[in-house]
């Protein structure tokens, strides 16, 4: 596993959509539509949607959510020859992207740009 800048993240990422599961359990976690490089439509595993605002600090990629907007939610980004992975420094939690499509989430009323 090699870390990665976030930018480098965000070019396999933006207008697209990744679905993220937990490593190695492989426990869904969400689907994330990046409308570009830095708004995103986040939909839990539960099927609830919130969007989220993209920023790049101290070398992580960071959203912060429009239902939770007092936290941060930032992550380490990673690849290795499965592809793309992201680590909460926090808690060690890797998720991994098992899936990279151009299908929009299913929320309602996901802007355009």
């Amino acid at each position: 596993m090699e870390l990665i800048a976030p930018e480098q993240f965000l070019d396999k990422a933006a207008g697209r959509t990744l679905t993220f599961r937990m490593e190695p359990s492989g426990q869904l976690v969400g689907v994330e539509q990046f409308l570009s490089r830095v708004l995103s439509v986040w939909t839990r595993a539960d099927g609830t949607c919130t969007y989220g605002v993209i920023t790049v600090r101290d070398g992580q990629l960071c959203f912060v959510y429009d239902d939770d907007p007092d936290v941060s939610h930032c992550w380490y980004t990673f690849i290795d020859d499965d592809g793309l992975l992201v680590g909460m420094p926090s808690d060690m939690e890797v998720q991994r992207v098992t899936k990279i499509t151009e299908t929009p989430v299913g929320c309602r009323d996901v802007p355009l740009s």
